[in-house]
């Protein structure tokens, strides 16, 4: 990974003062922007190889042009094939079981150069550029600059794991061509990048062997103590492990000068399950909301059953949190737990439905989040196990 081997994170850090400091010779944008594109380079061929990298930005340019022609006539064929095409690659490449159905002459022709395609960073590419497209067709962008989307696709900080900017805000901070060399942004990006390594590099090596698998703690615990007790460490170690990463990446963009969007804000304190994923990883669950939520609840209320609101409602998250677990992972088990997500997001809508907000107690508050953590935790024991071991961990606490 990008922050975990110990010379490439140093050789990061001399590239962030680098360019930092240029920002505050350079006052043209154009200079920074070829700065960050080499820098990006440089960054990304140690973690995936420039086979992938020029392979993606194929891909890329094609849909820069599609977006441009967005921007000129709103074509909705035009953006329906465009999204067709990448949904439609992104699941070849990630889903064994469309690949079967393709049969041997995808894997002998386009296929096989594709397919060698590393998946690090490919679902945040994905993400990135359908925004790119949508925001083209609704003609909400600020700027068709080349360089700035090039950049804004592959930012090194946010490749892997986010968060997702959006290109009018990468944009904005970009744009700033003189950006003085100022000690307390410096000093703050230090001190964030420093609180991310300590949780990523010293705590999640702790945790994470008796988080991911509750077979090390049978001996000592017993089944229901194993896998309770690995349950809860799974919801810390991949809470402590992915926020980490995000405050590394989010640490060396303010220390550019380029501030993105926080990722986290305390997801085992929200009081119930839609709080949760306005805490968990919100840029992807913005992003979820934007593109996927709101036009399914468009397309069904077009339909006979848009009368029956809370229907609509549940469909749509079903829908939603299906497309939020398949992005996770190719197997049965995120299907699972994308699933467990739409049914509590719709239980709890099915509970508050028309009914007037009223502030919580502290006993009310204190037991809305022991269930919310409960509920998210186990969650994650679908995220975490494939189905066969599901199978296995059922058969010995209940049978």
């Amino acid at each position: 990974m990008l922050f975990t081997d110990y010379a490439l994170f140093f050789e990061i850090l001399l590239f962030t003062l680098l360019f930092a400091g240029c920002r505050s010779l350079f006052r043209k944008e154009w200079l920074n922007h070829i700065l960050l594109i080499g820098g990006n380079i440089l960054v990304l061929t140690h973690i995936v190889s420039p086979k992938s990298l020029f392979l993606l930005l194929i891909v890329a340019l094609v849909a820069y042009g599609a977006g441009l022609l967005l921007q000129k006539r709103k074509s909705g064929a035009l953006l329906a094939g465009t999204l067709s095409l990448l949904l439609v690659l992104f699941a070849v490449r990630n889903y064994p079981l469309v690949q079967s159905w393709l049969g041997a002459w995808w894997t002998d022709t386009l296929g096989k150069h594709f397919l060698s395609v590393e998946k690090i960073g490919l679902s945040y590419i994905l993400f990135r550029i359908i925004h790119w497209l949508v925001e083209s067709y609704k003609g909400t962008l600020r700027t068709r600059n080349f360089l700035a989307y090039i950049n804004y696709l592959f930012f090194f900080p946010t490749f892997t794991a986010g968060p997702i900017d959006t290109l009018n805000n990468f944009h904005y901070w970009m744009s700033h061509t003189h950006v003085r060399l100022n000690a307390r942004r410096m000093l703050a990006g230090v001190g964030r990048i420093f609180y991310g390594a300590v949780k990523t590099l010293l705590i999640v090596p702790l945790i994470k062997p008796y988080a991911i698998d509750y077979q090390t703690l049978l001996p000592s615990l017993g089944p229901w103590g194993a896998v309770s007790s690995a349950a809860l460490l799974y919801s810390l170690y991949i809470y402590i492990d992915f926020s980490g990463y995000c405050d590394i990446a989010i640490g060396m963009a303010s220390m550019m000068g380029i501030r993105t969007p926080e990722n986290f804000d305390n997801p085992y304190f929200a009081t119930n399950v839609s709080d949760f994923w306005k805490r968990w990883h919100i840029t992807f669950s913005t992003f979820l909301k934007i593109y996927v939520f709101k036009p399914v609840i468009a397309l069904l209320n077009k339909l006979p059953i848009a009368k029956y609101r809370m229907l609509v409602s549940v469909m749509a998250y079903m829908v939603t949190f299906l497309v939020c677990g398949l992005w996770h992972g190719s197997t049965l088990n995120f299907v699972l737990w994308g699933l467990w997500h739409g049914l509590g997001l719709s239980v709890y809508k099915l509970f508050t439905y028309r009914k007037p907000v009223k502030p919580l107690t502290r006993p009310r508050k204190v037991c809305g989040i022991c269930l919310t953590f409960v509920f998210v935790t186990i969650g994650w024991i679908f995220f975490n196990y494939p189905v066969d071991k599901l199978l296995i961990m059922f058969k010995l606490l209940f049978v």
